[in-house]
């Protein structure tokens, strides 16, 4: 009996159908999936019940939990991933690029109505897409017809080469309340209108920036992230998930700084919540006695239950860095605390080993520092070879904000020093796992995330294409085919 309830076991955990009781709200089908899940490393198809991921299976099994109201998307192929987990951004900064357009790069007509269209993909409808720097050949090319079409629901209001003159859409006449629109050239008594309607706060409304931010994570394909611009703007984001706009899942880290003036009571987030906090950054910035207010700032907020993670380039500050956290530890005793560095880059190899006994978390940009070298050159690997959980993450907008651009446009995918196919897969499927299991692990969310299982949120992403570029690596070249993110399909290419 006991051998037969073995096997029973044994058959659910390798295909989870059979566990499942009802029809599925949300199924992929025919794709190359890459779990993440070390007990089931590949597969076909997944299905989704409500927010979670209820079965992962063949696409034939998968098909058994398709009922009358079940949406399908057929991946033909293409890649599924758990959603991406950018583990250090500046979040509202992210936003912010979408407030303003520089012209100065722009000299024809076609270009800018494109660079319109991308804004207005993502804005909120409503908000102002605001400019200068455009020359007086680019403005005479602007038709007005094209202008309105390039940005219907949001008001335009580009300068040109002075403020004598400016471009104007009908959504900025109609945000003034000029009864005729004009749009196009704009100068004198309609441009002075239009100016006086634009908001004073354009680029601190909060609530319209957060959203955007979150519209173009989906479109990349990232599902979470990892705010370390210490801004604390967690109650934002809480708004807009309460509004139902709210697309990408937030960690948000506050200055350390701050909560050593005010002393924030640390209150754990619900694992599942869209919004979490936890984390306070503080910064090494070389100064002894700076290092010193660092490093008492750093025991008090572990003793109180913060996680902390440290700004840290370079050999010093990142030794330095290890050194706080491990008085802190030695003070304030064992737990389960996931010190992170942010950055790890320069670490001495006489100093890595320190990395698997602190349980430190490296928190790594690796298109920022040299393109993707610190994978050729096998440093992460020594990162991790040392004890250390490896979080990708890109520093946006310092670095670009999309995985899949990254990997377009630097030596990741180059692979000069990596001459078998096998070493090119394990490449790819690091730069996979640092990006989704290992920046789940870095927020305290691998139990939820990070991995297409049975059981975790349903956070997925699928990539556009799945052909070898010729050198053995997958994806190379796709964009962003689907995002989901808690179950919901929150971006269709």
């Amino acid at each position: 009996m006991r051998h037969l309830s073995a096997i029973i076991a044994g058959i659910i955990m390798g295909c989870s159908v059979l566990a499942q009781d009802r029809a599925a709200d949300l199924v992929i089908v025919n794709g190359d999936v890459w779990t993440m899940n070390t007990r089931q490393p590949r597969t076909e198809a997944v299905a989704i019940v409500g927010n979670r991921i209820s079965a992962v299976g063949s696409t034939s099994e998968i098909k058994m939990l398709i009922g009358p109201e079940t949406k399908v998307i057929d991946a033909n192929g293409r890649i599924v991933l758990p959603g991406f987990n950018d583990a250090h951004v500046h979040f509202m900064a992210i936003g912010n690029t979408f407030s303003s357009l520089d012209l100065r790069n722009i000299s024809q007509a076609e270009d800018l109505y494109k660079k319109l269209q991308h804004f207005s993909r993502f804005l909120p409808k409503g908000r102002w897409i605001l400019g200068s720097g455009g020359n007086d050949d680019l403005l005479k090319e602007i038709r007005a017809e094209k202008l309105d079409l390039s940005s219907p629901d949001n008001p335009v209001f580009l300068y040109g080469s002075d403020v004598r003159s400016a471009i104007a859409n009908s959504a900025a006449f109609k945000a003034a309340s000029i009864d005729k629109a004009r749009p196009g050239i704009v100068r004198e008594r309609d441009l002075e209108l239009i100016r006086r309607s634009i908001p004073s706060d354009h680029t601190r409304r909060w609530a319209e920036i957060a959203e955007t931010a979150s519209n173009y994570a989906a479109s990349l394909g990232i599902t979470s992230v990892q705010d370390t611009h210490s801004d604390d703007m967690a109650e934002v984001y809480r708004e807009l998930e309460r509004q139902g706009k709210l697309k990408t899942r937030v960690y948000d880290c506050i200055s350390l700084p701050d909560w050593v003036k005010e002393k924030q009571q640390f209150t754990k987030s619900d694992p599942e919540a869209m919004v979490r906090t936890g984390c306070l950054k503080g910064f090494l910035d070389g100064d002894d006695d700076w290092t010193q207010k660092l490093k008492a700032d750093v025991i008090a907020a572990d003793k109180a239950g913060w996680q902390v993670a440290i700004h840290a380039i370079g050999a010093k500050p990142n030794r330095v860095a290890l050194d706080i956290f491990e008085e802190a530890a030695r003070l304030n005793g064992k737990r389960d605390r996931r010190f992170r560095l942010e950055h790890a880059e320069g670490i001495l190899p006489e100093d890595m080993p320190r990395l698997g006994t602190l349980g430190v978390v490296a928190s790594i940009q690796p298109y920022l520092f040299g393109g993707g070298a610190g994978v050729q050159s096998k440093y992460y690997s020594r990162l991790e070879e040392n004890g250390a959980v490896l979080a990708m993450g890109s520093d946006a907008p310092m670095a670009e904000f999309s995985l899949v651009r990254s990997l377009r446009s630097t030596t990741f995918f180059s692979f000069t020093d990596i001459s078998s196919k096998n070493e090119q897969e394990a490449a790819q499927e690091f730069l996979f796992r640092s990006y989704t299991a290992g920046s789940a692990f870095a927020e305290f969310g691998e139990e939820r995330k990070g991995e297409i299982a049975a059981g975790k949120l349903a956070d997925i992403v699928i990539l556009s294409q799945d052909i070898p570029d010729g050198r053995g690596a997958a994806g190379y070249g796709a964009s962003v085919y689907s995002t989901i993110v808690n179950g919901r399909v929150v971006y269709m290419n």
